[in-house]
This record gives C-alpha cells, structure tokens and sequence, in this order.
C-alpha cells in the first residue's frame, strides 16, 4: 500500500530524493506530486509554483548538507577542520551528485535571490566556522598574519579552493592542506 505523502516536510523529503537520483533540473511540479501520491492541485496547497518547490528543495537539500553539523562539535586545528569541510560538502556530494555543478550553482544565482542567499548563508557558515578555528588555534604562527594578508581574506582563499576541488569532483585536499600549513606554521 502505497502511503500518500501529505506533509510539506515529506514533499521536500521526495525533492531531495529526486535531486539526488536525477539533479536539480528535474524536480518539478508533476514528478513530485506523483511521487508523493497526490493530486497536483494538492501539490500548490504547500508551494504556490515550481520556483518556490526548487527553491524551498535547495534550501533542504543545504539543512540536509549541515544536518551533522551540530551533531560534531569536536575542537580541530584549521587545518583538520578545513578537512572535515571538505568531507562533508564531499560526502554531500556523494549523496547529491548533481547538486553542486555548474549548472545548479548558476541556477542559484541567476536571479533567484533566495536560493543565493540561502546558498550564501551556508558559505557564510562554513567561513564561521573557520574563522573560529582559525583564531582557536595556538599552533598559528603569531606573524602569520599582516595588513596585505589578513584571516579574512586567507578564509576566503581556503573556502574557494575547497568550493573549486568539490566543483572538480577532486577527492583529495592535500596541496590545499599542505598550503595552509606552510602559510600558518
């Protein structure tokens, strides 16, 4: 027996299994609904369109992304913890395997300001959480640091190496790593 799924959670629960079977690009309005086992005019009961459904799926496809997050709150030295993000938007990855193309990062960006700023809140989270290990760690050498290179802008050269090496399907952050500890230590 199939069970109708009837809740705005189980319906963004269907989305992501969609994303990650078939990408972005195919969620849409009638795939869901028949997935979900209900009628298509119930469907707009919890999204008034496709682009609210896509947007309201990128937004639960990142919660997904960071759900363990607040499940691992462990002390790491900056480079273990950009390690430990590059695993987990890798593992992500694995689990979303057309999310994190171009073509859904542009989707992103071209004019929905809503999945951008969501897409940009989860950024902004990852650097948070490397600017916290960063100043955390007493292994840093105290003249790592100047006016022309500050944490800030080292934080943002870290976050898009690892954005580019995920980008490119890479599974290793050596070099980035090996970067990191000869510019810090």
């Amino acid at each position: 027996m199939n069970k109708v799924v009837t809740s705005k959670e189980e319906i963004l629960k269907v989305c992501r299994e969609i994303v990650s079977e078939s990408g972005l690009p195919a969620v849409n309005m009638r795939e869901v609904a028949q997935r979900c086992h209900i009628a298509l005019g119930s469907l707009y009961y919890y999204f008034s369109g496709k682009d609210e459904l896509v947007l309201e799926t990128i937004e639960s496809v990142w919660q997904d992304i960071f759900h363990m997050d607040h499940q691992d709150r462990q002390e790491r030295s900056f480079p273990e913890t950009v390690e430990w993000i590059f695993r987990s938007v890798g593992n992500a990855a694995k689990e979303y395997p057309n999310f994190f193309t171009a073509h859904s990062l542009s989707f992103a960006a071209a004019g929905k300001s809503r999945a951008k700023s969501t897409m940009d809140a989860y950024l902004d989270h990852m650097k948070s959480g490397m600017d916290a290990a960063l100043r955390a760690d007493p292994s840093v050498r105290k003249d790592a640091f100047s006016e022309s290179f500050s944490e800030s802008d080292f934080i943002d050269f870290v976050l898009s190496s690892v954005i580019l090496l995920l980008l490119q399907q890479s599974h290793d952050c050596t070099v980035l790593l090996e970067v990191i500890h000869r510019s810090l230590y």
